[in-house]
């Protein structure tokens, strides 16, 4: 019983303190968790609205800032909590708390006062040093892009944010839809500056013949001699488009492409010409990497 009596006394303290020690009390396990959780949440939600990166920073910053203060409670700096939790933000903390979760924490008789400006500079690091990290992350990894211009049909449409996974983490190919970066003589070809030069799909590889005859698309080997149409020896195929052709191809070509690019064409191939038929075959460094979702407006969210 007589045990018993300081425990309470700690707790009846812990329950007097002003919000600060409440604030500190987030770093007990496993309330870390929650931090964890809400970086990957609004990480996520970055994808689609870049500025969530702010409030996943702050988040980061905030739950290393919990961790001096906690330190407080154990009548200690926590020097190196803080600098795990900067570092490795939430997942840190939960390393550094799943450790200490049995640890006893008391009140300083003078209450936090000294550990509140060790617990700004922390929440401040933390904040700086993981929206530097994320902002790299986002930009390397999968991201949200708006499509200013589309002629892909119902598939794509001007307006929509897609998902695109950069080529470091998928390559693309013949068929793949890929977002185009702009590049040299998009504007004037396009009329219209800012943003991505458009969305299209990989018809074509370097070095290949392409054109259209009689709404079809084809692909040769060999250059073929306008004036007397495709021969057996210019080693042509037409590919299949029925999973994804909107409309027909209008005749164009034949057209060899340039080292180092691909050709591009839009689903909707009689709409609006945003493709490789006004801006030119693509070279391989403008292309972002592969559309695979819709992710806003939220009626057409999907995978593609």
């Amino acid at each position: 019983m007589a045990a018993s009596e300081p425990r309470q006394r700690r707790r009846n303290r812990l329950r007097r303190a002003p919000r600060l020690l409440w604030l500190a009390g987030w770093a007990r396990w496993p309330r870390p968790l929650v931090g964890l959780l809400l970086v990957i949440v609004f990480l996520l939600a970055a994808v689609v609205w870049p500025p969530f990166v702010w409030v996943a920073a702050f988040v980061w910053g905030l739950w290393a800032a919990v961790v001096v203060l906690d330190a407080g409670l154990r009548r200690s700096q926590g020097v190196i909590a803080a600098i795990i939790a900067i570092i490795f933000g939430p997942l840190g903390v939960c390393l550094v708390m799943w450790s200490r979760r049995r640890a006893i924490r008391k009140v300083p008789d003078d209450g936090l006062s000294w550990p509140m400006g060790y617990a700004v500079v922390a929440l401040l690091a933390g904040f700086v040093l993981s929206a530097l990290m994320m902002g790299v992350v986002l930009r390397a990894g999968p991201r949200g892009v708006d499509v200013p211009r589309a002629a892909m049909g119902d598939r794509i449409m001007a307006g929509d944010r897609v998902l695109v996974v950069p080529k470091s983490m998928s390559s693309v190919g013949r068929g793949d839809l890929v977002a185009v970066d702009r590049f040299k003589g998009v504007d004037a070809a396009l009329s219209s500056s800012g943003g991505i030069a458009g969305v299209g799909r990989i018809v074509g590889d370097a070095g290949e013949v392409i054109g259209a005859i009689n709404g079809a698309l084809y692909i040769c080997k060999n250059l073929p001699d306008a004036a007397v149409g495709l021969q057996p020896g210019d080693e042509c195929t037409t590919p299949s488009e029925l999973m994804y052709l909107r409309t027909p191809t209008p005749d164009f070509g034949p057209i060899r492409i340039p080292p180092g690019t691909v050709w591009v064409m839009s689903d909707d191939r009689a709409g609006a010409l945003i493709d490789s038929r006004v801006y030119g075959a693509v070279p391989e460094s403008a292309l972002l990497g592969r559309v695979v979702a819709i992710l806003t407006p939220l009626s057409r969210l999907g995978i593609l």
